[in-house]
């Protein structure tokens, strides 16, 4: 029991930290953080069907759907058909789009840069192996969850 009291304890505080660190990487962006992530995704696939995307985010289709909407609305995403199934349809982003993720990744570093310059640099190397590490835990928590290997 001793160790899920201490992950109960950290984990609010884990959540905490992200959050302002998130708050530093991110200053200045002007989407919201499911619009980031729903971004990403896309950006991720090249192109996706709404089904897939809303699995991808975890989140219902209603949800996606609402998602998508504002992100066309906003130029930053665009439907189209399917090329190999004209009845089908699918999400890519907007050359609007494209050139917004290209500028946030390269604002994202220059915050992550920005945040480790703060620390020393064995703190630093700290910080990303610990990362590392929880990425790869969490990884495998969702693939045991989905049934892989």
């Amino acid at each position: 029991m001793e160790r899920t009291e201490r992950m109960a304890r950290l984990y609010p505080q884990l959540v905490a930290g992200m959050g302002r660190m998130r708050a530093l990487v991110h200053e200045g962006i002007d989407l919201t953080s499911n619009q980031y992530k729903t971004l990403l995704a896309v950006a991720g696939r090249g192109e996706c069907s709404l089904g897939d995307l809303a699995r991808t985010l975890e989140v219902a289709m209603s949800s996606a759907s609402q998602m998508v909407d504002r992100l066309v609305s906003s130029g930053l995403l665009l439907r189209a058909p399917a090329i190999d199934n004209r009845r089908q349809v699918v999400i890519r982003l907007s050359p609007q789009g494209v050139t917004l993720i290209a500028e946030l990744q390269q604002a994202t570093l220059q915050g992550y840069h920005k945040v480790l310059a703060r620390l020393p640099e064995q703190e630093q190397e700290d910080l990303v192996t610990a990362f590392e590490t929880i990425a790869t835990i969490l990884n495998k928590l969702s693939q045991d969850k989905e049934g892989r290997p």
